[in-house]
């Protein structure tokens, strides 16, 4: 019996590390050392005048998530937490962001092109509650743009 709850206890105190500790801080992850990585870490930002967005992820495999920011010059922070999955060079993803006085829902979609991400813009619509685009694959990728920065 004591073999069988070691491993669990290892597991156990893994997992409650890992919930105390942003998925994006595990330093052994921030680069990814060859082609065959499955998981690492990816960081994106723009800084653009009095405008910052900055993008914190962990990549497992074709899914991701992480913290997505917007602080933008007299405008209200936007600061949220995601999960998405790549579809070739195509993120999409649903944010939860959190303002001064507000939740809200809502989809995200970036294109990833050499070093840079470019937020994609279109039509939106609520749906459940959640703003989402209403033709996702009808975006037009000329949003801001995000160069690929390393990680903190």
């Amino acid at each position: 019996m004591k073999k069988s709850l070691f491993p669990l206890s290892v597991l156990t105190a893994f997992l409650l590390a890992s919930c105390n500790s942003s998925p994006t801080q595990n330093s052994a992850l921030d680069t990814k050392s060859s082609d065959r990585d499955s998981t690492f870490n990816i960081c994106y930002s723009s800084i653009l005048k009095k405008d910052t967005v900055m993008m914190n992820a962990l990549m497992y495999g074709d899914s991701i998530k992480g913290s997505l920011g917007y602080k933008l010059y007299e405008k209200d922070e936007n600061n949220g937490s995601f999960f998405g999955k790549m579809f070739g060079d195509t993120l999409k993803a649903m944010c939860t962001f959190k303002t001064a006085t507000s939740e809200s829902v809502q989809q995200v979609i970036f294109l990833r092109n050499d070093t840079l991400l470019i937020q994609a813009s279109g039509e939106h619509i609520e749906q459940n509650g959640k703003i989402v685009f209403s033709k996702p694959d009808q975006v037009r990728f000329d949003g801001l743009i995000l160069s690929k920065v390393p990680c903190k």
